[in-house]
C-alpha cells in the first residue's frame, strides 16, 4: 500500500545515521519504513558528534541540521539541558512555513511543541522512554558525583517540564507500560513499538559453545550490568562467555580479566556484532531499569538461538514468552547448563516469527504511526 501526497516532519535529537545505537536505531528505520509507503520526509537533525549524511538525504525530501548550542549556560535554567540545547530558531521558521504534521524524535526536541504558532498542528511526540525515570536510573548507575549530580537534577527538570506540553500533543509509546503512564495525562496516547534493521528471522541451526552478553559498554548502566553478571553469573560458571561493546572503560577491561573463561570483544563492528549473536547459543540481557524497550532484545530474539533475561528486560515489550525470565543469578546458574547442550526448536522460531511479526513489524507500525497523522 503506498499512502499519497503525505508530507511530514520529522525533528531528530541527534544525526540518525549510522543507526548504531538504541534511539537512532528506531528514528532511522522509522525514516526508511516511511519512506517506502511513499511519505514525503521533511528532516531536522540537531548534530553533535556526527556527519551530515548522504544515505538519509536519499530517504528524505529535504534534510536540515542544527548546531546543538551546549553550554554551561543552558544548565541554569528551569528547562531541561536535553532540551534547552536543542532550541535553534531556524528549525521554528521552517516548521512555520506550512501546515504539516510535525513527530518530534524524543521529548529532547519538542523546544518548540508549546509555542503558539504551531497551535493546532497535528504533532507527535515519540516518547522513546520515560525520560524522567531514565535519568533517574542513570544516576543510580554512574559512580562519578558531578555526572551523578547532573543526571539527578536532569530528572527533577524533566519531570516538571513534562507537565508543560500541550495536552494535545500525540504520544507515540515504545512500551505498553510507558503507554499507560502517559493515558494519565495526554489525551492521545498509541503504543508504538521501535523501529529496527530486522525483515525476517535469521536464527542459526546447531548448537553454540559460549554465552553472549552485548551492549555499549562505555554507559554506565551496561556496566553495572557487565558487573554484576560476572560477579555473579559468569565468575561462577566454566562456560565461555563473550562480553561485546563499544569503547569499554579501563576499569572495566582489567576487571574482566581476571576470569579465564571470559573474552572482551571491544568494539566489534555490525557485522562481527551480529555474528557473535547468531552464534551465542544464550544471548544474556540484563538491566536494571525497565525503560523503554531494549532494542538489544529484539536483535536478539531475531538473529540469536536462547534468550535468558532478567524481568526488567522485557517489561512492557510483550516478548516475555519468547525468553527464559529469570529472577536472580541462582536461577541462571541453574538454567545454563540445560540450555547449553539444547537446541533452538522449530516451534519456538514459529512463534518467534508470529508474534515480532504481529508486533515489531516496521511496515505495520509505520502504518499505525500514517493513521496518527
Amino acid at each position: 500500500m503506498v499512502i499519497d501526497n503525505k508530507k511530514l516532519h520529522i525533528v531528530s535529537f541527534n544525526v540518525p545515521y549510522p543507526p548504531d545505537y538504541g534511539g537512532v536505531i528506531d528514528i532511522y528505520y522509522k525514516i526508511k519504513a516511511l519512506s517506502s509507503l511513499g511519505t514525503e520526509i521533511i528532516l531536522h537533525c540537531y548534530q553533535y558528534g556526527r556527519e551530515r549524511s548522504w544515505e538519509l538525504e536519499e530517504l528524505c525530501s529535504e534534510v536540515h541540521y542544527y548546531e546543538r548550542d551546549k553550554g554551561m549556560k543552558y544548565f541554569f535554567n528551569s528547562r531541561p539541558y536535553i532540551v534547552n540545547t536543542r532550541s535553534d530558531e531556524n528549525l521554528l521558521s521552517r516548521l512555520l512555513k506550512d501546515n504539516h504534521p510535525v513527530l518530534f524524535e524524543g521529548i529532547h526536541t519538542s523546544f518548540f511543541a508549546a509555542h503558539p504558532g504551531l497551535a493546532g498542528r497535528t504533532m507527535v511526540l515519540r516518547a522513546h522512554n520515560i525520560e524522567h525515570e531514565y535519568y533517574r536510573g542513570l544516576a543510580r548507575a554512574e559512580k562519578n558525583l558531578s555526572k551523578r549530580v547532573f543526571y539527578l537534577i536532569e530528572a527533577i527538570k524533566l519531570g516538571r517540564y513534562e507537565k508543560t506540553l500541550p495536552g494535545e500533543l500525540i504520544i507515540a509509546a515504545i512500551s505498553d507500560t510507558d503507554a499507560d503512564y502517559f493515558r494519565k495525562r495526554f489525551r492521545k496516547v498509541v503504543h508504538l513499538p521501535p523501529f529496527h534493521a530486522y525483515e525476517k528471522l535469521n536464527c542459526q541451526p546447531g548448537v553454540g559453545d559460549y554465552i553472549l552478553f552485548h551492549g555499549d559498554l562505555s554507559v554506565p548502566e551496561n556496566i553495572a550490568s557487565v558487573i554484576y553478571l560476572v560477579k555473579n553469573i559468569f565468575g561462577k560458571i566454566s562456560y565461555k562467555v563473550v562480553i561485546a561493546g563499544k569503547n569499554p572503560q579501563p576499569d572495566l577491561i582489567s576487571y574482566i580479566k581476571r576470569f579465564s573463561n571470559i573474552r572482551l570483544e571491544a568494539n566489534p563492528s555490525e557485522n562481527e556484532m551480529n555474528s557473535l549473536i547468531r552464534n551465542a547459543q544464550i544471548n544474556i540481557l540484563h538491566t536494571f531499569q525497565a525503560s523503554g524497550i531494549k532494542l538489544k532484545l529484539i536483535s536478539a530474539l531475531f538473529n540469536g538461538r536462547h534468550c535468558l533475561v532478567n524481568p526488567l528486560i522485557v517489561h512492557g515489550s510483550g516478548l516475555d514468552e519468547l525468553c527464559y525470565v529469570i529472577k536472580d543469578s541462582q536461577d541462571a546458574i541453574n538454567l545454563i547448563p540445560r540450555l547449553m547442550d539444547m537446541s533452538l526448536e522449530i516451534d519456538e522460531i514459529d512463534q518467534r516469527r508470529t508474534i515480532l511479526s504481529e508486533k515489531y513489524s516496521n511496515l505495520k507500525n509505520a502504518r499505525i504511526l500514517l493513521d496518527i497523522i
